[in-house]
């Protein structure tokens, strides 16, 4: 057993392509880092250390090798992220916690709220995470996430042939059992503008609160200064419409 290292899972021409350009950006930043592919193939390339072949049968082939990593502490990316820094650090997460993951766009999805009941049971403000950029240490917490997530995706298959609201099921039971779970920080999983215009696109499969802002936090810097020119909360509302980032 290898201490710790990046894994991917791809397979096609296409996706082991994108892999490898995704594994020479981690080696750009992170040149010690040992590299893991599972994939359809042997992929020969100076940027991957080792490579296992498996059998693919779906699209989401992640959610049966995930819990074959060859390392103690695992940061698994899927093929199409870039990586721009060294991100040794989530290693260092993994001290303390099970699990490391980012947030989705995807909070709490209204179309599968209604067609899997555990996940409608579920608040909203436990929103989905990305499974696309995880980090995870070899533990009998995270190895009971993958077995129950591998159940629940399985299970609700031909209602959502998705990952990510399995995994939302499966990681809240996990937690209430015992799962340390973190939340990185969202530079940690970039989205594109075109992602953030899919999740308005299709605003009806998601819910009316969707995204829908809870609480707007505002820098004090006009009190700090001695004054305060606010004569009403609707001019309060109307400012951070206009002044505050858009998630």
């Amino acid at each position: 057993m290898k201490t710790r290292g990046v894994l991917y899972i791809a397979y096609g021409d296409l996706f082991v392509k994108e892999a490898l350009y995704s594994a020479e950006s981690v080696k750009a930043q992170c040149p010690d880092l040992d590299i893991t592919m599972f994939s359809d193939r042997m992929v020969d390339s100076p940027h991957i250390d080792d490579c296992k072949i498996i059998s693919v049968s779906h699209l989401r082939s992640k959610i049966d090798y995930m819990d074959q990593s060859p390392y103690d502490l695992t940061i698994f990316l899927d093929t199409d992220t870039v990586v721009n820094h060294n991100i040794e650090d989530m290693f260092e997460i993994l001290e303390t916690f099970d699990l490391v993951a980012a947030h989705d766009l995807s909070r709490k999805r209204k179309k599968y709220s209604a067609s899997i009941p555990e996940y409608g049971r579920i608040p909203y403000a436990f929103s989905e995470v990305n499974t696309g950029v995880l980090a995870y240490r070899k533990s009998e917490h995270t190895n009971k996430l993958f077995k129950r997530w591998q159940e629940y995706f399985y299970k609700y298959f031909h209602t959502c042939p998705w990952d990510q609201p399995s995994f939302r099921v499966s990681s809240w039971e996990c937690c209430k059992e015992g799962l340390q779970m973190y939340i990185l920080p969202v530079e940690y999983n970039i989205r594109s503008k075109a992602n953030r215009e899919k999740q308005r696109k299709f605003h009806h499969e998601f819910g009316d609160e969707h995204l829908k802002p809870r609480i707007y936090h505002m820098h004090a810097d006009s009190i700090n200064q001695g004054k305060y020119d606010v004569d009403s909360l609707q001019q309060i509302f109307d400012f951070c419409k206009e002044n505050f980032m858009e998630y």
